[in-house]
């Protein structure tokens, strides 16, 4: 299984916290390779933590947008980390103009 395919599936895992360290740890093969796939990094972790916030205060009823949007963050971290968009041109406007709809294509593989 593909390291993108095992923490897409952690995002549905009924432990939101032990899915959290197993993201963490999956995520830190990717090292620092650029400071924008560390912030995407960053970014998906803090919506990860923000779904289990959600599970644990409102119960499994309410997680489906912030599920929807860790998968998206996910797609970005796939970007980058594949070298989608250049390394001159990490910046978020690039990420909307060249990459943004293959990161929805990637994110919606999962839904």
């Amino acid at each position: 299984m593909q390291i993108f395919d095992r923490i897409s599936s952690l995002i549905d895992a009924p432990d939101c916290q032990a899915a959290i360290e197993d993201a963490r740890a999956l995520l830190l093969q990717f090292g620092q390779k650029s400071d924008a796939l560390t912030h995407a990094i960053d970014e998906f972790l803090l919506d990860l933590m923000t779904l289990a916030f959600i599970v644990e205060c409102y119960g499994r009823g309410f997680e489906l947008l912030a599920r929807t949007l860790a998968r998206r963050r996910l797609a970005k971290v796939r970007l980058l980390s594949e070298g989608s968009i250049p390394p001159e041109r990490n910046d978020a406007q690039s990420l909307l103009l060249t990459g943004y709809r293959a990161a929805f294509r990637y994110s919606d593989e999962g839904n």
